[in-house]
């Protein structure tokens, strides 16, 4: 009787040391070194939507270069003195992109161009707005549902007097 109990022990001991070593198994082979690529798909710059209102920006704007879907990154780099400070604030934007950048022919900013659809949350859009202004980029809000014409564009982008507009953090167009 111990025999058969012995033998038992020993086939339901090597039966699970066989399951324990294929779940490792499984979980290593799911598992991608850090130097591979990874898997990916293409996906369209900007929606239908966002590719006709550029197309409005190129023509209201002759004079300027426009660029598309621009991470705030590359506007953007914390000015506090605290090193977790800097951190923090770097990951606040990290992942954030802004629909349009406006700039003159030195490349500097004119203006952040935003259309504003069903996506966009105005508490979340006040404190994006608030952050470029503290780095002195202005920004231009158009609804998604109310698109201007080509010369409402350049005269509220390009404004007679652009000192007089920076101190807010943000233009919202309207149409009346």
């Amino acid at each position: 009787m111990m025999d058969v109990l012995n033998l038992l022990v020993l086939v339901f001991g090597a039966l699970a040391l066989v399951v324990a070593m294929a779940a490792v198994a499984l979980l290593f082979a799911r598992r991608r070194p850090s130097g591979t690529p990874g898997t990916y798909r293409g996906r369209p710059l900007m929606t239908e939507n966002e590719l006709e209102f550029f197309g409005r920006l190129v023509a209201a704007l002759p004079q300027h270069y426009i660029f598309p879907q621009v991470a705030m990154s590359a506007l953007l780099e914390p000015a506090s003195h605290s090193k977790k400070s800097r951190h923090s604030d770097r990951l606040r934007v990290a992942q954030q992109r802004v629909d349009y950048v406006v700039c003159d022919k030195r490349c500097d900013v004119v203006a952040v161009v935003e259309l504003d659809d069903r996506t966009h949350q105005r508490s979340r859009d006040k404190i994006r707005d608030e952050r470029l202004r503290q780095a002195g980029v202005r920004t231009v809000r158009f609804e998604a549902r109310a698109k201007p014409t080509a010369a409402a564009i350049r005269s509220i982008v390009l404004p007679a007097d652009p000192a007089s507009v920076i101190a807010e953090a943000s233009v919202r167009f309207s149409p009346a």
